[in-house]
């Protein structure tokens, strides 16, 4: 995949997803959007923030981690780094962890930019992430996965709260 497509992936699947979270209004911290009593819309941005900061990371980017990874020394599941995500920003506005969010794939969208199309397709570019090309590490949390299946889950609950059901 070329660093173009990568990019253009990237911008247009977040501006789905954002459009999602804000037709929800006022209910992006309240309705359940990925099951009955799960994480709202707040809560998957949050959770999406985790992950994209990991990802800038792994391209260069001079971002700090958050508190609740410094220091970790054990090895969490993926739903263990899940909660603390959303932890850590349980007192946020959406308001708050949408401008985050923005902000943390706004630097994966211009490091992931500046890598050649040679770089994109190489193996090994994150040391941490195996021995898939660098678009599908990026792509996998991201436009390939994440973001089109959380913003289908709550474009549900948007639909399903417009019409006075519950998610």
């Amino acid at each position: 995949m070329r660093t173009d497509e990568v990019v253009d992936r990237l911008v247009r699947e977040r501006a789905c997803l954002l459009e999602a979270v804000a037709e929800l209004g006022d209910g992006a911290s309240t309705v359940s959007v990925t099951e009955e009593g799960g994480w709202t819309a707040k809560d998957v941005l949050a959770h999406l923030v985790h992950y994209a900061g990991q990802i800038a990371f792994g391209l260069g980017a001079p971002e700090r981690p958050p508190a609740y990874v410094v220091g970790v020394s054990e090895r969490l599941t993926g739903q263990e780094w899940n909660e603390r995500a959303v932890a850590f920003r349980h007192d946020c506005t959406v308001d708050e962890v949408r401008s985050e969010f923005e902000r943390i794939t706004d630097v994966v969208i211009r490091f992931a930019g500046q890598r050649t199309d040679d770089e994109m397709n190489a193996v090994d570019a994150i040391p941490w992430a195996g021995e898939r090309p660098l678009w599908q590490i990026i792509g996998g949390d991201t436009f390939l996965d994440e973001w089109p299946a959380h913003t289908r889950q709550i474009e549900a609950a948007a639909a399903g709260n417009a019409l006075g059901g519950t998610v």
